[in-house]
């Protein structure tokens, strides 16, 4: 896999988290019965961002990366209500683009990766052990925003089934003591 298709996939993991985050908050608020006022402070001027009787359309994310020296990470923050396409900033290490985008490992459970911290070279070949990832959080804020999404830098375990599936494991889900 090619760093550009990498870039794509993450796109599509983002602007999915987006969508389905963004309906599940609807849900979850019952919005549909009993909506939220629009905020009371409105910076940008899509309406769609401010009427939270509907879930928005959520238009594919953009994804540019750029090598770091510093700790790999996701830049994330989405706000309807300025009607632009969402934009994903990664800053990734020296190695992600043959160790993570090329090995295919920059979507693990749906969500980016940025670094493979640890390797698991108990098969053949090594798959990740844990992981940099940003977790994508997705709701209506309406003090101000409206819909509006962002990312929560996180490391990861990285939990395989027989089957050779993977799971991320949160921080919080990890075992006490373990």
């Amino acid at each position: 896999m090619r760093v550009g298709q990498a870039r794509e996939l993450i796109g599509q993991a983002v602007t999915d988290a987006v969508r389905s985050g963004f309906a599940a908050w609807f849900n979850d608020m019952d919005y549909q019965t009993h909506p939220a006022l629009p905020p009371a402070f409105q910076a940008g001027s899509e309406r769609a961002g401010h009427d939270a009787s509907r879930v928005p359309e959520v238009p594919a994310a953009r994804v540019e990366s750029r090598i770091t020296d510093g700790e790999p990470g996701v830049f994330f923050t989405y706000k309807v209500e300025y009607g632009a396409e969402p934009l994903v900033q990664l800053s990734v290490p020296r190695t992600w683009a043959r160790q993570v985008a090329g090995a295919g490992w920059a979507v693990v459970d749906g969500l980016p990766v940025v670094d493979v911290l640890d390797w698991d070279d108990s098969v053949k070949p090594a798959r990740p052990a844990r992981v940099r990832t940003a977790l994508i959080c997705a709701d209506f804020d309406a003090g101000m925003h409206g819909w509006r999404a962002h990312a929560d830098n996180r490391t990861c375990r990285v939990a395989w089934t027989s089957e050779g599936t993977a799971s991320l494991v949160v921080p919080w889900d990890e075992p006490v003591g373990a």
